[in-house]
């Protein structure tokens, strides 16, 4: 029970921190001190500490997060996201565009996609005249949904696989909230916005081809011929400075902003290990095992709990699932609740990669893009929820 009470505390003390604008990374470090304080021993703790620092996956998201944030800042300085964006422009409705540009970053497996995404939707926002709160909901927002769904988000694949339900049965059962989350993501984020422009131009589709030829080439070489993700960005880094030739000051300025994003890998991974190793989820586990809860709430809060805590899709809903089938049997709607409720835990937390890094370059704060974010996630699940329980 202390535990569970050390999370919640921790949680609420960085929640405190970032709302006065102290760097994610830095308030998940601290806040991963607290708890390992609160629940280990001090040599267990500084244990904890060391080896998720120097372990592999960490050193590889820092790697990630420095070459994506370095690839989109000189894809600004060089004005290759103004090019990209104009001509995207010219073939998609401009408020249409600035909904559509997180979705293409979305179904792209790369990690830390919204670093991709935001420079794009900074700059059309601005056309459009939006705040940066909004620009940072839309961000977070469209980049995720589509995932619900996606036939290739790596969650859902688990989710299928350890629940027995056919991966195109559950995407069958997830078109509902797909939908809902949709339309509430365009009442919360782009009711309001003018219609600019209707009319394709498809002169404009070379530019875009070409203006977007970089970043192409680092999907493929990850995607496809399976590349360590930092190493493809930086061949795209390569080939756009091979097609921009940015001068020395504007190389300077593209990594101004390697300092804000470089501890957000460190914190987030150094939290992640620390709630894993502190007990918090096997006290949770415990007390779902007893079966001692309608299983429905059990198919809610488990998974969203967890995802909130861990801030990642695919280990939280193989976290979740796996405490689960301990005591429950799954139906179609059952597992399509569970993940669901999972992915909008993981959406709203703040040690979720895509979050953390759209506050860190929106510059905005966390009640701000809440305002916009918590009210568009209840009222997706007031949709999704009720529905799976019927079908149940």
């Amino acid at each position: 029970m202390w535990t569970i009470i050390g999370v919640v505390a921790t949680f609420l003390m960085i929640f405190v921190l970032v709302i006065r604008k102290v760097n994610i990374g830095a308030s998940l470090i601290l806040g991963s001190v607290i708890l390992g304080l609160l629940s280990l021993p001090l040599d267990q703790l500084a244990k904890a500490i060391l080896d998720a620092s120097v372990a592999l996956p960490t050193l590889e998201l820092f790697a990630v997060l420095v070459s994506i944030t370095f690839f989109s800042s000189a894809y600004q300085i060089t004005g290759m996201s103004q090019e990209l964006t104009e001509s995207l422009g010219k073939l998609i409705p401009s408020r249409s565009m600035i909904a559509a540009i997180p979705v293409i970053f979305g179904i792209l497996p790369i990690s830390g996609g919204a670093l991709f995404s935001a420079p794009l939707v900074d700059v059309e926002g601005n056309n459009l005249g939006m705040a940066k709160e909004r620009k940072a909901f839309l961000n977070v927002w469209f980049r995720h949904i589509p995932h619900l769904l996606y036939p290739l988000e790596t969650a859902l694949v688990i989710a299928s696989y350890l629940t027995g339900v056919g991966l195109a049965t559950m995407i069958l059962y997830q078109i509902p909230v797909f939908v809902a989350g949709m339309t509430i993501g365009y009442l919360a984020g782009l009711r309001g916005i003018e219609k600019e422009q209707t009319h394709i131009e498809w002169c404009y589709l070379k530019s875009f081809l070409v203006s977007f030829l970089p970043v192409l080439l680092a999907v493929i070489l990850a995607a496809i011929l399976g590349l360590k993700i930092f190493l493809a960005v930086l061949a795209g880094t390569m080939l756009l400075f091979a097609m921009a030739r940015p001068n020395r000051s504007g190389l300077l300025s593209a990594m101004k902003g390697l300092s804000k994003v470089a501890p957000v890998a460190f914190g987030i991974m150094i939290f992640r290990h620390i709630v894993e190793v502190s007990g918090a989820l096997d006290t949770v586990a415990e007390l779902v095992q007893t079966n001692s809860v309608w299983p429905p709430i059990s198919f809610v809060f488990l998974p969203m709990l967890v995802g909130f805590a861990l801030g990642e899709s695919s280990p939280s809903i193989t976290l979740s699932l796996s405490i689960l089938l301990v005591t429950y049997e799954f139906s179609p709607p059952a597992a399509c609740l569970a993940y669901t409720c999972m992915y909008f835990g993981h959406l709203i937390s703040p040690s979720h990669l895509c979050f953390s890094v759209t506050i860190e370059y929106f510059q905005t704060g966390i009640l701000q893009i809440y305002k916009r974010l918590i009210p568009a996630t209840i009222a997706t699940l007031s949709v999704g929820i009720p529905a799976m329980i019927l079908l149940m």
